[in-house]
């Protein structure tokens, strides 16, 4: 107890639910139903049932008797410790293991093992079956003992037995099931006798008492559950470090190894002392398992080398599993709820801490023996080999269970409470948003307008997503506002328990959010969702969170129409350092109130109810795409209102009719644990997988996928950037398309995780040639030391060549004879180490086959798939999924620029996509375009009549370049190269250039209005007459009068005539950022503001003048127009249409959508066929949206909200009117087969998906009166539970009330002992594991074992084999020592050795468990 209040005394741990320390009595209620309306976009409870006893109603009496949560959560750790470490003990003196006191050390060993460590603090739901396993396995145990006389009848052991069963709650059913497996085992391993069928007969239905209660909700969750197993961690993850020397350390969770904030489990782990003291109980564990009178010796090993082969099984490494392929393929498939297998640890520890008691029980410990005795033996540790090793046992002991004593248990992420700010967003929510029926709804009387309300609450989006709550002030994991909200609320978090369609369909609102992309669209399509309003929380840990930053939040809210903030939380939070002149993130966080709300009103039109509506169906448009193309659809004025995905019009058996199509859902893979950046490029059907999940990305059902497609030759590649597993989010556009695209500025990069050095790309031609010449350009852009040489290779021959410097072309011949394919490997780097990226951004292929050079055409299509048959084309709606991210945001102090902020997009350059068109047509194009940051927009912005400025800049578009310095506008300042801040480059100079010569006398020079970029404190001018030096520091008349440390310095200089400027900064006060890493890099310098001063005194013609309030300049007007010579094209069928732009300069500068216009109105002939769209957008813009119109736009559809009847989470009644056409009627809900909607003459409505996820139900045309929906299984999954948890009071009465009298059980059962068949299990394990080098090596050990046997006699050779077994562990963990997770050189335990050493260790426990002398043929052989 003492222990368990040590673990950040007063802190509340995120322990498994954090609505447990929260609110667990709201959170039971909740449960107490399959679906909930509340919870994010309406969903079922994914195993919340599983709670209700014990877990949840031990926090529940907490709550009741007004238990502070922290102590709560710390009684309940302590019991589950207490539980774990008496009921070893128990079973060791049940089986007659050990003495009293290796008794003590075992349970310590087991209560406290590493998985014990690892998971108490943060998911103490799968501490609980590990602790109560001894429990079950007890009853069994005296069950099946022959010293058993009957003291307690075999009923009340089954009962005991299935009533611990109980107690361990089904939070996860296969934790559970993982932890009885090992009573199961034992009971199993027995011949049945009279005994043994009495015993089963009440055992068998007493577990069935026991887990009713969760069994029946459980089944009943298969029916209506989405497959969010398949988004969550794959096979690959759960497997990867389940080697046996990890198993049997007991750090097989994969866990540890990825979430950093378990600090003991990382600990365990990384730490070379405690691999290695892990690893020696473990190995006193096999050495005390092959003692020759270890008591029930074949059955421990039994559970042992089950439990070994299932964690094994689907491992990879040096010596990995032979099956783990498959293995990992069930798992999974069919087999995804084993998935983590580690839950099979009770199968390996208790085994071996009982094997641990076994090894010490002749040692004097204290309680053992006489307090002399043990303190003699301990004193003089040489007279008894055994005491020596007992003490560096209790050492290592000591050290692995020094993470409790040390008070590490809690993870990081403890938290006093949850700050006042999110209970008032909370109770604004409920009194703001419970909804009202309004006037067109009817509400009746009592529960009936209570659910009318109920109908008609209003959801809440919280953003910005992330995987995690992971906030400021402590680590929830679940969203705060899940356990405090009693209004609906959604939240994108890494497992969303909803289906594929609703994921996408906040993937396109989170993927504006994170990008900071105001649209026009964003308002309609969360009406559409059925989000009233967005709150935006501002408290995310900008380090653990993985979230986008709140300046990115805020422009893309803020600059969207129709989302206007109505209420803020909270004092303003930005992040600080300790540490003086240092900003942390680049200095990319200002300031914002803690939690802000924000209301959503439709920009279009009048915002439509909220709650349940219906439609004509004939008037929903039909879309041919995926859920996230609604919100383009919606922001280019397409489609505004509830839409059908053709995929979901043909599984409901209707016919498409007219569809609008567009390309999506593409083909990708996903990060499914991440919910920023995390999709891949776009993929071609047969391009290898990079991730480990069965589904590569959230399926739309029925709906083919739009592909990429090569010509010419295919291009793979070892890795990219653009693959979904790239480090700190993907880059679309850095795939091996870029290598073919003719834009010098893109380019392919190697993924970031691995090294420069060994990338390689390959080149796969449609048509080999004999001679040819090889073109390459590498990639400047590439992180780290370039790569100096590269290899050629083909079929035929190798040729390195030198890379002078990265960004200039090199030629190489390719060597004579017949070439199908070539492949371009990155061997050393400039530095020669092994370097971290390689990329390259053109490649060409001449073939000079025929004599003359023939450009080799490699293109890459992006494909749409065919169109449903016999529909109608509306038009199509073409764009960019993945547009990017500019490099400024608008922050409420100034423009915030840096590269870390910019993500060029999929396509940068030519837009290409290639249409199936089933008639023959004729288009209207609409495009849409955005500018692209680079010297072609710099010079088309720029105004000759006005002053100028160029310079090296870290930024990477106008607001942060050169011109910054010369706009007038304060917010936005010119940052210099960041290498200026580390001596490279020289000192960073600024050239301005006036319009005509003028004679300048001084300058005005204004420092950024923020910490970055660093203010300068000498400047050197020269205006053609030799540089001027100024300390700005000295001077006495700086213009501070702006908020913050901006400052506007004037400094007099030599009058001279001149047109250019050239100011360069000498020196300028140090400031250090703070990375996401931790590391401090120092800042570069730059100016807001540079205003040269006439002969007057005041600022020379053509200078920009700011605004009064100095926050922003006077909004230029002028017009800039890319005219029909130079604009963009769209070429289709031979047809090419040119196109002009016009838009302002700022709209321009501010990278914001612009429009282009037909330069002659008219429509493109679209030929039928598969076609080729080629948009060259110019090269200072990118192409956003293209629109290819065949009709008229589908008018937006009349939606009506009906009168709302009961309105509960099982059943709801809806009042429809008589109509002439069939209707939808739409809950604006996740769709789920549990719901069920039935007209008024009871017959059942056909359901339909409604934006491709909403619940929606057909009603033929005529019907009135009262639809019903109702969720038949919810009746079940109540009736389950609460039967259930009543059939547990017999069970306890069975097994806790004593009988008087106890009828003779009969001879107990005796062990199964077929020598043969166990060392089958021993090779077949063995082989499993290790494959056909483990059954070698068992075949080995026991050949070695028989030759002992028949030179020395059996008990030298069981004395051999248990020294063999713990060395061999010893060894295997000293090895892993040298490499363990996270060592500078890597990570060793994948190796051949260090597995082969554990695997003897095993091998050998096996070989001593063969009931051998019952075998004839052993005891002739083994006879000397």
């Amino acid at each position: 107890m003492v222990l368990c209040l040590l673990q950040s005394p007063g802190r509340i741990v995120a322990d498994t639910k954090y609505d447990l320390t929260e609110n667990p009595i709201g959170f039971l209620s909740r449960a107490a139903h399959q679906w909930s309306s509340v919870a994010p976009l309406g969903q079922v409870q994914n195993q919340a049932y599983g709670y209700f006893f014990p877990h949840g109603a031990f926090f529940a009496l907490g709550e009741l008797l007004r238990v502070p949560p922290w102590i709560t959560q710390r009684l309940w750790w302590a019991l589950l410790i207490v539980a774990g470490f008496w009921g070893v003990i128990r079973v060791a003196e049940a089986l007659g293991i050990g003495s009293r006191g290796s008794r003590i050390v075992a349970a310590v060993a087991f209560a406290l093992s590493p998985r014990v460590l690892t998971t108490i603090g943060s998911i103490s739901s799968e501490t609980l079956p590990m602790m109560l396993a001894p429990w079950v396995l007890l009853p069994v145990i005296l069950a099946t003992s022959p010293t058993w006389r009957g003291g307690r009848s075999l009923g009340r052991l089954a009962a005991q037995s299935a009533l611990a069963v109980a107690l361990m709650g089904a939070v996860n059913a296969v934790a559970t099931a993982a932890a009885c497996l090992v009573a199961g085992l034992w009971w199993i391993a027995h011949r049945p006798n009279r005994r043994w069928w009495v015993f089963t007969a009440w055992w068998i239905p007493s577990l069935l008492l026991a887990t009713v209660w969760w069994i029946v909700p459980l089944l009943l969750l298969g029916r209506v559950s989405p497959p969010f197993l398949d988004y969550i961690e794959s096979s690959g993850v759960t497997t990867q470090w389940t080697s046996l020397t990890e198993v049997l350390r007991g750090t097989d969770s994969w866990t540890p190894f990825v979430s950093p904030e378990r600090v003991a489990g990382t600990v365990l782990v990384t730490q070379p002392v405690a691999v290695v003291a892990t690893g020696l109980i473990a190995a006193a564990g096999l050495a005390g398992l092959c003692m020759r009178r270890m008591p029930a010796k074949g059955r421990l090993t039994l559970i042992l080398f089950v439990g070994i082969a299932g964690l094994g099984a689907g491992y990879i490494g040096d010596l990995g599993s032979p099956i783990a392929e498959q293995v990992r393929a069930f798992l999974d498939g069919s087999g995804a709820p084993l998935r983590n297998v580690h839950k099979l640890e009770p199968l390996v520890r208790l085994p071996l801490v009982l094997g641990l008691a076994h090894l010490l029980a002749r040692v004097p410990l204290p309680g053992s023996v006489p307090l002399r005795r043990w303190r003699t033996a301990f004193a003089h540790p040489e007279r008894e080999p055994m005491v020596a090793v007992t003490a560096l046992l209790l050492v290592a002991l000591t050290l692995t269970t020094s993470l409790a004593w040390s008070g590490r248990l809690a993870p990081r992420g403890t938290y006093d409470a949850v700050p006042s700010y999110w209970h008032d967003a909370a109770q604004w929510l409920a009194d703001n948003a419970a909804g009202s029926a309004g006037s067109d709804s009817t509400a009746g009387s009592g529960s009936e307008a209570s659910g009318s309300s109920d109908a008609h609450a209003e959801r809440a989006l919280v953003v910005p997503g992330a995987p995690f709550g992971a906030q400021i002030w402590g680590l929830t994991r679940d969203e705060p506002l899940q356990a405090l909200a009693s209004t609906p609320w959604a939240a994108r978090d890494a497992v969303p328990l909803v289906p594929p369609g609703a994921i996408r369909a906040l993937d396109s609102v989170q993927r504006l959010i994170s990008d900071g992309r105001p649209s026009a669209g964003l308002a309609d399509t969360l009406l559409g969702q059925g989000i009233r309003y967005v709150v935006v929380r501002n408290d995310l840990d900008p380090q653990t969170s993985r979230s986008a930053r709140p300046i990115l939040v805020h422009q893309a809210v803020e600059g969207s129409p129709g989302l206007d903030k109505v209420a803020q939380f909270g004092e303003d939070i930005a992040p600080t350092d300790d540490e003086e002149n240092v900003v942390v993130d680049g200095d990319l966080r200002p300031a914002y109130p803690a939690i802000e709300i924000y209301r959503v009103t439709s920009p279009s039109g009048p915002t439509p109810h909220a709650g349940p509506y219906t439609v004509d169906l004939d008037a929903v448009p039909v879309v041919q795409g995926g859920p996230e193309s609604l919100l383009r659809l919606a922001e280019n004025g397409t489609i505004t209102g509830p839409a059908l995905l053709a995929s979901d019009v043909r599984r409901a058996g209707r016919d498409v009719g007219e569809v609008t199509v567009t390309d999506t859902p593409t083909d990708r893979e996903t990060d499914f644990g991440q919910v920023d950046n995390h999709s891949s490029g776009l993929r071609a059907p047969d391009d290898p997988r990079r991730t480990y999940n069965a589904v590569p990305d959230y399926p739309v059902p029925g709906a083919p996928l739009v592909q990429g497609e090569w010509s010419g030759a295919k291009i793979t590649v070892s890795s990219s950037a653009a693959d979904a597993t790239q480090l700190g989010g993907t880059a679309p556009g850095s795939g091996p398309a870029a290598t073919v695209d003719g834009d010098p500025a893109t380019a392919w990069l190697s993924n970031g995780l691995e090294t420069a050095r060994g990338q390689w790309l390959r080149v796969d031609l449609d048509t080999p040639i004999t001679r040819g010449m090889l073109h390459v350009t590498t990639s400047p852009a590439a992180f780290g030391p370039p790569v100096k040489w590269i290899r050629v290779e083909t079929p035929n021959a190798s040729t390195s060549i030198k890379i002078d410097k990265p960004g200039e072309p090199v030629s190489v011949s390719l060597p004579p004879g017949t070439t199908p394919w070539m492949r371009i490997l990155a061997t050393y780097t400039e530095d020669g180490s092994p370097g971290f990226q390689f990329g390259i951004s053109e490649l060409s292929i001449d073939d000079y086959s025929s004599g003359d050079p023939v450009p080799v055409p490699i293109v890459h299509r992006t494909v749409l798939p065919a169109t449903p048959e016999g529909a109608q084309i509306r038009g199509w709606d073409l764009g960019q999924e993945l547009p990017g991210r500019a490099g400024c945001a608008d922050g409420p102090d100034r423009v915030h620029c840096s590269p870390a902020l910019a993500l060029p997009p999929e396509d940068p350059g030519t837009f290409t996509r290639t249409l199936s068109v089933p008639d023959a047509t004729a288009v209207t194009p609409e495009m849409t375009l955005r500018p692209r940051a680079g010297a072609p927009l710099d010079a088309l912005v720029a105004d000759p009549s006005a002053v100028s400025a160029r310079a090296p800049a870290e930024g990477v578009e106008l607001r942060g370049g050169a011109s910054a310095a010369v706009d007038g506008n304060p917010a936005t300042s010119w940052t210099a190269p960041a290498d200026s801040a580390q001596g490279k480059g020289g000192l960073p100079t600024l050239t301005i250039t006036l319009p005509q010569p003028t004679v300048v006398t001084g300058l005005h020079l204004t420092t950024s209005l923020g910490e970055l970029p660093a203010a300068p404190s000498r400047v050197a001018v020269n205006l053609g007459n030799g540089p001027q030096t100024r300390d700005l520091d000295d001077l006495d008349d700086p213009d501070d009068s702006a908020d913050g440390p901006s400052a506007t310095h004037t400094i007099e200089l030599e009058p001279h005539l001149t047109d250019t400027i050239e100011l360069t900064l000498v020196k300028w006060h140090g400031v250090l950022d703070r990375t996401g890493l931790g590391f401090l890099q120092a800042q570069p310098p730059g100016l807001s503001e540079v205003v040269a001063l006439g002969e007057d005194g005041r600022p020379v013609p053509g200078t920009a003048t700011a605004s009064p309030e100095r926050t922003a300049a006077v909004p230029p007007e002028r017009t800039v127009t890319v005219g029909c010579d130079a604009g963009p094209t769209i070429s289709v069928g031979g047809v090419t249409m040119r196109m002009s732009v016009t838009a302002t300069a700022q709209q321009l500068a501010t990278g914001q959508p612009v429009s282009a216009t037909p330069c002659v109105p008219g429509s493109i002939p679209l030929p039928e066929g598969r076609q080729d769209i080629v948009v060259a957008p110019g090269p200072a813009f990118t192409v956003d949206s293209l629109q290819l119109n065949a009709g008229p736009e589908p008018p937006t559809p009349s939606v009506s909200a009906p009168s709302v009847g009961r309105w509960t989470e099982n059943l709801r009644e809806l009042d429809v009117d008589a109509s002439g056409a069939d209707r939808l009627v739409v809950v604006p809900e996740s769709t789920n087969v549990g719901w069920v909607a039935t007209a008024p003459d009871g017959t059942e409505l056909q359901p339909i998906v409604v934006d491709g996820w909403q619940q929606g139900w057909i009603v033929p045309a005529g019907t009135e009166g009262t639809v019903t929906l109702t969720f038949p299984t919810d009746r079940w999954y109540r009736a389950g539970i609460a039967f259930g948890l009543l059939l547990l009071i017999p069970l306890a009465l069975l097994a806790l009330v004593p009988r008087r009298r106890a009828t003779d059980p009969g001879p107990p059962p005796r062990p199964w002992r077929s020598t043969w068949a166990a060392a089958l299990g021993v090779v077949a394990v063995a082989g499993v594991v290790a494959g056909p080098v483990g059954a070698a090596t068992a075949l080995g050990v026991a050949a070695c074992a028989l030759g002992l046997s028949r030179w020395r006699g059996a008990v030298f050779a069981v004395r051999v084999m248990a020294a063999t077994a713990g060395l061999s562990l010893v060894t295997a963990s000293v090895l892993l020592s040298t490499g363990p997770w996270r060592a500078a050189d890597g990570y060793v335990g994948h190796s051949f050795l260090i597995q082969l050493f554990a695997l003897i260790g095993v091998v050998c426990v096996g070989v001593t468990a063969l009931p051998l002398s019952r075998s004839p043929m052993w005891r002739r052989r083994s006879q000397r």
